[in-house]
């Protein structure tokens, strides 16, 4: 099996070793560029599965960057990490919309940079298939068409090529179908991701104002988190991801939308919801999840969750509601955990 090559995009030597360091064993192969020039020539000339890039660039200009390493390869799958210093939540909406697959807050723990970069490796596997499954179609596709010329030359039936390259065009919209769910969704949990979250908290606004609608948003975290990757590994972390992914995904109503907002916190958007509504549905979840046991390492493990509550207000910015939400929640997690705070 093929190593993983991971570019490491930094301008200080001091913060590339950090970075080796924590990706050291893991089983890449490392590299590392100084500049925007140097990771597009290394990307160039290599063939690089994962990128992290540093914000901290000569220029200034991350998101610049961002859209410059995608444009080498446009047509290849590529994972681009992005390292920085969050100052609001407006840095990492700039980040998604720039091209990056996924945020690392600055300064950060080295057993979330390898997280991280092992569910990039993931995602990248992922869509390196389902490339390489469409590229066979549509080549198999050209051949039939090519085909079918030659059939209607030596006056053969047409009727089975014409069935033959109706079956290969739906393979290849299944196939396109697919990659569009991986664009939409986070791998881990099947919920929406960071980017396919934001554009459906949009929607839900502009369709609560036109409306006149009550729109109330759940900051959920998982307690305790690192205590569970620490103590039981990240396959058990993955786990408990999994298990709130699949829990919310069954426990909501058709008309609310869940995401994964970052490593170990959700969103969900309930419509046409007032705070009371929310707080019992939250309510509803947490005793789900508190009720819940997980097999880890032979143990029976149980995971609870703080959760903030904030409704929307009309006009406020899309980032001041998910503040209040998470604002919420942390007030959940100062006073006890394992509870609901409605903002």
């Amino acid at each position: 099996m093929l190593r993983t090559n991971v570019l490491l995009v930094a301008h200080e030597v001091e913060h590339l070793t950090r970075m080796e360091e924590a990706l050291q064993g893991e089983g890449y192969s490392l590299s590392s560029a100084r500049s925007r020039d140097e990771a597009a020539r290394e990307l160039g000339d290599r063939d690089i599965q994962v990128t992290l890039l540093a914000s901290s660039l000569p220029g200034g200009d991350v998101h610049g960057a961002v859209r410059a390493l995608r444009r080498v390869h446009p047509d290849h799958p590529l994972q681009i990490l992005l390292l920085a210093e969050v100052k609001d939540d407006v840095d990492v909406r700039k980040a998604v919309e720039s091209g990056a697959d996924d945020f690392i807050r600055v300064p950060y723990d080295p057993v979330e940079l390898q997280a991280r970069c092992r569910a990039a490796q993931m995602r990248w596997e992922s869509q390196a298939s389902l490339v390489k499954e469409r590229e066979f179609y549509r080549i198999a596709v050209a051949e039939e068409e090519r085909l079918s010329s030659l059939v209607l030359d030596q006056n053969l039936s047409l009727k089975d090529a014409y069935e033959k390259i109706r079956r290969l065009n739906e393979e290849l919209e299944k196939a396109n179908s697919e990659l569009e769910q991986i664009a939409a969704f986070d791998s881990l949990s099947g919920l929406l991701n960071r980017r396919s979250l934001f554009t459906r908290m949009a929607i839900e606004i502009e369709r609560s104002i036109r409306l006149d609608v009550p729109l109330t948003g759940l900051m959920i975290d998982i307690d305790r988190f690192k205590n569970i990757n620490d103590n039981y590994g990240h396959q058990c972390g993955d786990g408990v991801i999994r298990e709130i992914g699949a829990r919310l995904m069954a426990g909501l109503r058709k008309y609310d939308y869940a995401g994964r907002y970052g490593g170990e916190e959700f969103f969900v958007v309930l419509s046409n919801s007032t705070e009371p509504q929310a707080q019992g549905i939250a309510e509803r979840f947490r005793r789900d999840m508190e009720d819940m046991r997980l097999e880890c390492g032979g143990e029976q493990i149980g995971v609870t969750v703080s959760i903030g509550v904030g409704r929307y207000a009309p006009g406020e910015s899309q980032e001041s509601w998910i503040e209040r939400a998470d604002r919420a929640m942390y007030q959940a997690k100062q006073s006890g955990r394992n509870r609901i705070v409605v903002e």
